[in-house]
């Protein structure tokens, strides 16, 4: 009975559902794949009828994914990537040029460490192409967990079972300040100094919002969040206007911002994070991820 099941299903059909479960909405899902928004509801409920299982719940005025659908759109990232890496692992035997490699990582690693990775990398694969995207660290795991990528590097541990996630390196934190701010001269500065100051920070639920809180925490105060923004550069534009301090990675001095000073943080251990490179390791992992991988293990260890 499960063969006749399975036996029914395509991979159209997975296609369209895992669009739709990234949002769980069907007006956006339609938009995403260019049909009309009845087409995506049409193809969704011959799935349920196909499996014999209900995927999709109304909660009041949306819909939403029951357990069954969270556990199709999981089982449905593995079936399809592992159609994309056999297809891609033939034709490259065969010659053919490599695959797009996509690549999703955090702001501040995009500003030198991953530019330098894919570089070594394109060295050794010289037909490889590359697909980055960039965001808070949190979006970075969201979009590999929904298989919009190959492989993240980020600040948050993916804990999902069939994921490999390599710690690379550990960077410290640091105080964001206006380049004209008077502690913009220090060598080093305490965060208790600026417990009275209003702080910039990343948008709730982003990695880099709860570095800020943590740190702060540990020097004895709650910031005050005067401005938030939803992404590392925004953050720094408005420290820079003069709107408020606040705490940045490292991997941040990777560029020059001429109104922002970065100073390090004095605290007894001083706050840091460390930084992940994650991949799926279920079924064939494809050629170029793991010399991505090797490559970005030997540079996180001389970073380090």
């Amino acid at each position: 009975m499960a063969d006749d099941r399975a036996n029914q299903v395509t991979f159209d059909d997975l296609e369209v559902f895992l669009v739709f479960a990234k949002t769980e909405h069907f007006g956006q899902a339609a938009a995403e794949l260019g049909v009309s928004v009845p087409t995506v509801q049409r193809s969704v409920r011959a799935l349920e009828r196909k499996l014999g299982v209900g995927l999709i719940e109304q909660a009041g005025r949306r819909v939403r994914l029951r357990h069954s659908g969270q556990v199709l759109a999981r089982e449905a990232h593995g079936v399809l990537r592992a159609r994309a890496d056999a297809v891609d692992t033939t034709l490259a035997e065969a010659g053919a040029p490599q695959r797009v490699l996509r690549v999703a990582h955090t702001y501040s690693l995009g500003l030198g460490f991953v530019p330098a990775v894919l570089a070594e990398l394109l060295q050794g694969l010289p037909g490889l192409r590359f697909r980055c995207w960039q965001g808070s660290a949190t979006s970075v795991v969201s979009t590999l967990l929904r298989g919009d990528a190959d492989v993240a590097f980020t600040s948050v541990a993916p804990t999902e079972p069939d994921m490999v996630v390599d710690p690379l390196f550990t960077e410290s934190l640091l105080l964001a300040v206006p380049a004209d701010d008077p502690l913009a001269g220090r060598d080093a500065v305490e965060l208790a100094g600026v417990r009275d100051r209003p702080f910039v920070a990343m948008e709730p639920g982003s990695s880099s919002r709860t570095h800020l809180v943590n740190a702060c925490a540990r020097a004895g105060f709650v910031p005050r969040i005067a401005v938030e923004g939803n992404d590392l550069f925004l953050v720094e534009s408005m420290v820079g206007a003069g709107l408020g301090v606040s705490v940045v990675p490292a991997g941040m001095n990777d560029h020059r911002h001429p109104r922002v000073a970065r100073l390090p943080i004095a605290e007894p251990g001083s706050a840091s994070r460390t930084v992940f490179l994650a991949y799926p390791g279920g079924g064939a992992v494809h050629p170029s991820v793991l010399e991505l991988a090797r490559i970005a293990r030997r540079r996180g260890r001389e970073r380090g």
